[in-house]
């Protein structure tokens, strides 16, 4: 056995024992590899579709809460400022209309008021609308009858029953009820979300419903599998119902219990995030679910034959592709070793010499001349066939190229046509879009309560903000603390059994640790926007004068202000010179910020192009100076000598819109006492100027001693 031979045998009997320890190895690692990945998709399916149902469920509330406010509009206007019963059936048509027009979600939804809350002659009064299966929008007075007596509805005792939600903690109770199946001819399961409706003494004046179809709900469940074979399934935990089941759909709105193993589903407490049961032992699987805020329970039942699959199919592949490689590398290694032992040198010096360069340093391939016949004489062949094939593909590159830079005037020539079209657009866009103002003299009688109802819907969007807010560092909350249980408990099962190293002890010691620090940080942040949501809504509502630091309130007025923001493409900014220190009325002050604000992202930019709002404020003398402006699309000179008259808007949208500028105008010249400008061209963006005058008739360092 010559040299060559004895090196190729060592060769492959080294790789074989190789691959065969990293085979073991792998095996070993592969199935706890595999299964926490699987894990890991289980989890990610669970989360995209949770988060799905709850801004489903809370856009739903939102709507509703919404609707409860206009309906509470129409009680003010029957009562404060006199309107005719006739007005106020014609109005609520109005509102109901538009509202579900837009409110795609709904089958239907109205408004039901106490006993003579409205008409003193009337018992009853409840318009209603639905879609009919042209979705169409239908507006109907029929349930508005005795027969019907919505008063006595389960719907409408709901909110009765609780007290109209007088003990539920935030802005408005809401209250969903059982699931149903619609017996006005759809047949398809429905849920009826209720917001009470309150007067001017906080006492209940009747509920705005919205009927909200499962079916679209079901249909995105059924068609979710975390694996090949998993079945999905969504109960409603309150009720004990099942609301989809594929697997079984004659089981869809039976009990939960016709279900073994859905019995633990039923128990009210649970932990946060996904929950794993076993399932029946005769069909080896598992049980994966989480509950939603609305008390919907999503789930899949996944065989545990799918986790293994994907372990023996991976395991296939490996056996595979290293044999592949082994069986690659061994015809390496002869090819090699004939490369070695043979007179190479003379080869490499014809090759070298084969290869030369031209006048312009192009390099040029002639046919290699080689009249031996040995190892070599495969290769030096292969090597003439490959310089063809690059002279080739080189002629073929030219050829490209040329069509490329013909491709590429063209493409020159579509976005020069293109920029035209575009100015054209714009130029016709700009001419289509002057404001229309509306002088009713009968609405102006109606002025100082529209402007309450706007600063409720203010307070109402910034408790939904801060809500969303706080929901972020809360949900790592939840995470950090089950990461703490699940160390916790691997600590105490690996020193019960006696098997806990100091490594380990170490490690989770660091882990805990870091799940500590990063639950105290973010319990701090929620508690900072809990406290500075707490003083903008008692300042906001309140309205009085006092000490207080502009700068810092600023600050906590703009946190309240964040969710508002990331939901748009656009950024805001502040700047200020030094700490100013005032006696004034902050909740004024947050009601001028917000609705300047407001105003720039609803009408200062296009809805593609990222925009800045810029608030600057300084201090001359005794006068406070806050700029307000942006790089929008700015206003006419017409427009702009019109922005602060009440129901001047370029828009005309639901009850309110108008007076946004209107307020901030009032809050500056009453009751700051202090001017506003409005600076403004078209395409050069926005400025409000507004200056304050500085009241310093009281001490602030007596106000700081007794608070």
């Amino acid at each position: 056995m010559n040299i060559k031979t004895r090196i190729l045998v060592f060769v492959i009997l080294f790789e074989v024992l190789a691959y065969s320890t990293l085979q073991l190895f792998n095996t070993l690692i592969y199935k706890q590899a595999l299964d926490e990945f699987k894990q890991g998709e289980i989890r990610a399916v669970f989360n995209t579709t949770i988060s799905k149902i709850d801004s489903l469920t809370q856009s739903m509330e939102n709507s509703v809460i919404n609707l409860a406010i206009m309906g509470e509009s129409l009680h003010h206007l029957r009562h404060i400022n006199d309107v005719a019963p006739a007005e106020i059936s014609v109005l609520a048509k109005s509102m109901l209309i538009k509202k579900f027009t837009s409110f795609r979600q709904a089958m239907g939804g109205g408004l039901w008021y106490q006993p003579y809350a409205i008409d003193n002659q009337a018992r009853y009064f409840g318009p209603y609308v639905f879609r009919n299966e042209q979705n169409e929008i239908i507006f109907t007075w029929d349930l508005n009858t005795s027969e019907y007596d919505y008063l006595n509805q389960d719907w409408y005792r709901l909110a009765a029953n609780n007290d109209w939600g007088r003990k539920q903690s935030g802005f408005r109770a809401t209250f969903w009820t059982k699931p149903y199946r619609d017996g006005a001819g759809s047949f398809s399961l429905m849920m009826t979300v209720d917001a009470v409706m309150i007067d001017a003494r906080q006492e209940p004046i009747g509920l705005a419903t919205a009927d909200l179809s499962l079916a679209q709900v079901t249909r995105f469940l059924d068609s979710i599998r975390v694996t090949k074979n998993a079945a999905p399934f969504l109960f409603h935990q309150t009720s004990g119902l099942i609301l989809s089941y594929p697997a079984d759909t004659s089981l869809v709105m039976q009990p939960i219990t016709r279900l073994p193993w859905a019995a633990p589903l039923l128990k009210p407490t649970h932990q946060a995030g996904i929950n794993q049961i076993s399932a029946l032992q005769q069909t080896d699987s598992l049980v994966f679910y989480q509950t939603t805020e609305q008390g919907f329970v999503f789930g899949s039942v996944v065989p545990k034959a799918d986790l293994r699959q994907a372990v023996d199919k991976v395991s296939r592949l490996t056996l595979l592709t290293g044999s592949a490689i082994g069986l690659g590398f061994i015809l390496l290694m002869i090819f090699i070793l004939r490369a070695l032992f043979s007179p190479f040198d003379q080869v490499l010096s014809t090759i070298r010499n084969s290869i030369s360069y031209g006048s312009n340093k192009q390099v040029v391939l002639n046919q290699v001349e080689y009249g031996k016949k040995n190892e070599f004489t495969p290769i030096i062949t292969a090597l003439n066939d490959v310089y063809h094939q690059v002279k080739t593909y080189v002629s073929e590159i030219e050829q490209a190229n040329a069509q490329l830079m013909a491709s590429q005037q063209e493409v020159r020539q579509l976005n020069a046509m293109l920029e035209k079209k575009v100015a054209l657009r714009t130029a016709e866009l700009e001419t289509k879009t002057k404001q229309v103002t509306e002088s009713l003299e009968r609405l102006r009688r109606t002025q100082r309560q529209l402007v309450e109802n706007e600063k409720h819907a203010s307070l109402g969007r910034l408790v939904a903000g801060v809500a969303h807010q706080i929901n972020t560092p809360l949900g790592i909350c939840v995470t950090a603390s089950s990461m703490l249980e699940n160390i916790a408990k691997s600590v105490h099962d690996k020193a019960v059994a006696g098997k806990m190293t100091k490594g380990e002890f170490n490690q989770a010691y660091d882990k805990i640790m870091q799940s500590a620090e990063l639950l105290s940080e973010n319990l701090q942040r929620a508690t900072n926007l809990i406290s500075s949501f707490k003083q903008v809504a008692v300042d906001n509502d309140k309205q009085q004068d006092r000490w207080f630091n502009l700068c810092e309130y600023i600050d906590s007025i703009l946190l309240s202000f964040r969710s508002r923001i990331e939901q748009t493409p656009h950024r805001i900014q502040w700047q200020y010179e030094q700490e100013i220190r005032m006696f004034s009325s902050p909740g004024a002050l947050t009601q001028i910020l917000g609705q300047l604000v407001e105003n720039a992202l609803t009408y200062a930019f296009e809805d593609t192009k990222p925009g800045t709002i810029t608030i600057r404020v300084n201090q001359h003398h005794d006068t406070l100076q806050i700029i307000v402006s942006d790089n929008g699309r700015g206003m006419s000179e017409e427009v702009c000598k019109q922005v602060f008259d009440p129901f001047f808007s370029t828009s005309k949208e639901q009850l309110g819109n108008g007076l946004g500028l209107h307020i901030v105008y009032n809050l500056v010249i009453q009751r700051l006492g202090g001017d506003i400008h409005c600076d403004s061209e078209v395409g050069s963006g926005t400025t409000f100027t507004i200056n304050i005058p500085l009241n310093n008739e009281e001490n602030p360092g007596t106000e700081s001693e007794h608070q």
